[in-house]
């Protein structure tokens, strides 16, 4: 999986970074958990298309799917759901549902209130809004990412002024920045995409998380610094050192995103050398992004509504992720919502004329109410389906609370 998801991550890249704006934040694995769980509903070219997206077989795409949300890594709070209306309910959604994992959520599509309360729950509230108007769609699929960590030692704060050099554009954006003498993966380093760059880690306390912060030259390609990101994510996950550059095999004075400077010092042989990164700083940062995942056929998701349409008809179709992070002194949150949604065709409108008859129901006077276990239908112990827990007779009604309405 590991494999797949950094080969997604990497095709997509410059189809993310092409519709920011400023700043941007997304979540490449959020977008590979959703076309995972449409690749059972595929055939021929457009499987084979999904299949070299993911990076691998339909079949190992749900098995890595399932193993992922049976067993997400504690600082991650995952969960992928789909959502099909009754209305679509043929042999072949009914065999492409069949197929996914126990874990994915199913059911049918929820109203608007519904689908929000859920992206508020799977992301720890972080984003109470779905981002896809469900009301008329027919098949929804939707991936949710969240996570909140502290830092293994807070940031300490310091003036910018102070921090960042006058040739800063920054310096004067922000009256403080993050500061911190306790560097850990803390280095100057090489690498292949970008460069010579500066690197520093942040790391979780408990929860097995890292957040990689890489500065590469400032006329460098961003697609080229994230991949560097990924190239030191790959040091540091695999418990290896980070290949840093010798600070005597660099210039004194400035460079891009560091300043080196040099001293005598006692030593236990003659011209013995000592280095060190003193400490770092950097600012604090919040960012709120929204990828249209119609927008470039990189993302799998034009592939994933064509095969959704096979399913329930070439109606209207929708796709987009938003995210957010945060990124401050004391730990970090991010969340983000993806969603491929799709329409059936329109139908068509009838010729005739019928008669229909329709009611409304009032509990205007006393009336009963009694609360009754019906039993989980996954579940083999049926002995308490049908027992009474709650009986009520509603004899006095009762005013809505002002905080109901």
């Amino acid at each position: 999986m590991l494999r797949c998801v950094r080969a997604y991550s990497a095709e997509v890249r410059d189809a993310a970074l092409a519709q920011r704006e400023a700043d941007l934040v997304f979540s490449p694995l959020g977008i590979w958990l959703l076309v995972c769980a449409c690749l059972p509903a595929a055939a021929g070219a457009d499987r084979e298309r999904l299949e070299a997206l993911v990076g691998c077989s339909a079949d190992d795409a749900v098995r890595l799917l399932e193993s992922f949300l049976a067993d997400a890594p504690s600082a991650i709070h995952a969960a992928v759901a789909v959502w099909i209306s009754g209305q679509v309910e043929t042999e072949p959604v009914r065999h492409w549902r069949e197929r996914l994992p126990a874990v994915v959520e199913r059911g049918p599509v929820p109203s608007q209130r519904e689908a929000d309360a859920w992206a508020d729950r799977k992301t720890l509230g972080l984003i109470p809004r779905f981002p896809v108007d469900v009301g008329d769609m027919d098949v929804v699929l939707a991936s949710a990412l969240a996570t909140k960590v502290s830092w293994t030692v807070p940031y300490d704060v310091a003036s910018t002024h102070d921090r960042f050099p006058v040739s800063s554009p920054w310096r004067d954006a922000v009256q403080y920045v993050l500061w911190t003498e306790v560097t850990g993966h803390t280095a100057i380093v090489g690498t292949q995409a970008a460069g010579l760059v500066a690197v520093h880690e942040a790391r979780a306390a408990h929860d097995g998380l890292a957040v990689i912060c890489v500065s590469a030259d400032a006329a460098t390609d961003p697609a080229a610094v994230l991949a560097a990101a990924h190239e030191v994510g790959e040091h540091i996950s695999a418990g290896s050192a980070v290949p840093a550059t010798s600070l005597f095999d660099l210039p004194l004075g400035d460079g891009h995103s560091w300043t080196i400077s040099e001293r005598e010092r006692p030593a236990w042989q003659p011209g013995q050398r000592f280095e060190r990164i003193r400490d770092v700083a950097l600012p604090a940062w919040r960012i709120h992004s929204e990828l249209g995942l119609l927008k470039s056929p990189t993302f799998g998701a034009t592939t994933a509504t064509s095969v959704l349409g096979g399913l329930v008809g070439e109606g209207p179709a929708d796709a987009k992720q938003v995210a957010l992070a945060t990124f401050d002194r004391t730990g970090f949150t991010a969340a983000a919502i993806s969603t491929i949604a799709r329409a059936a065709r329109a139908p068509v409108t009838p010729q005739h004329t019928g008669v229909e008859r329709s009611a409304t129901m009032r509990f205007d006077h006393p009336f009963a109410s009694v609360a009754v276990l019906v039993g989980d239908p996954q579940s083999q112990s049926r002995r308490f389906r049908g027992l009474p827990v709650f009986e009520a007779w509603v004899q006095t009604p009762c005013e809505v609370t002002s905080d109901q309405l």
